[in-house]
């Protein structure tokens, strides 16, 4: 079983500029994603995926690998995750069974996590794993639209927030730290999540969208709240 992980960073952020290269204590968010891929025992090698020199020399010194900056057709807002990693995989020599993505913006995951998805993956016989953290405020049934005529409607028809809390179905959402598929599902159905894709549960993940974000995370950090693999902090 040959693992192939891939640290996809953008620099061209426009809402927080630079957000992969945010410092958590001693490093980068882009060196702590590395690290923890390069940490976890049953990954074979870590690449970068970038448009920017910076971000590749960060990465490169950080142990990852590359294969150069992104061509442009992948460097632009509208690029996707899923055709900057094809075309890596699709460029590179060696040849892996499994892929494991690591953003940089969703800190909060060990090199163990990495090994438990493998294992829940295999162990399944599914095509993908993916981390997940309970949903709970505000709950989907309680999100509302506005109709044409402007009256306040379930958001998703059939439902209501009017029951107990307890009462309402667990829901679950995409954390962003860790997805695990099989590198033959990628090609073939250009997805990270598949049919067969089984959820890895996780207590607590934090998702850097905004500089807020960050902030909150700094505090967590601060606050010995969580951990961040790799930081010194």
């Amino acid at each position: 079983m040959k693992v192939l992980a891939i640290v996809p960073a953008r620099c061209g952020s426009k809402g927080f500029p630079n957000k992969n290269i945010k410092i958590i204590g001693d490093k980068t968010l882009l060196e702590l994603a590395v690290k923890v891929g390069l940490d976890c025992k049953d990954v074979d090698d870590v690449y970068v995926s970038t448009d920017c020199k910076e971000y590749k020399n960060i990465a490169l010194n950080a142990g990852s690998k590359s294969l150069g900056l992104r061509p442009e057709e992948f460097a632009t807002d509208s690029a996707k995750s899923i055709d900057v990693v094809i075309d890596l995989i699709n460029r590179l020599e060696e040849k892996y069974d499994y892929l494991v993505l690591l953003q940089p913006t969703s800190p909060i995951r060990e090199p163990k996590d990495i090994e438990n998805m493998l294992n829940l993956l295999t162990g399944k016989n599914a095509d993908a794993c993916v981390s997940v953290t309970q949903f709970e405020e505000p709950h989907p049934f309680k999100l509302k639209s506005i109709d044409s005529d402007g009256y306040v409607k379930s958001f998703i028809d059939g439902t209501t927030s009017e029951v107990p809390r307890q009462s309402l179905p667990k829901a679950y959402a995409l954390n962003g730290a860790i997805y695990v598929t099989k590198i033959e599902t990628v090609l073939k159905e250009k997805t990270f999540l598949p049919a067969k894709t089984v959820p890895y549960l996780m207590n607590t993940n934090i998702n850097i969208d905004s500089e807020e974000d960050f902030i909150f995370l700094e505090a967590m950090v601060e606050k010995k709240k969580v951990k961040v693999w790799g930081s010194d902090v």
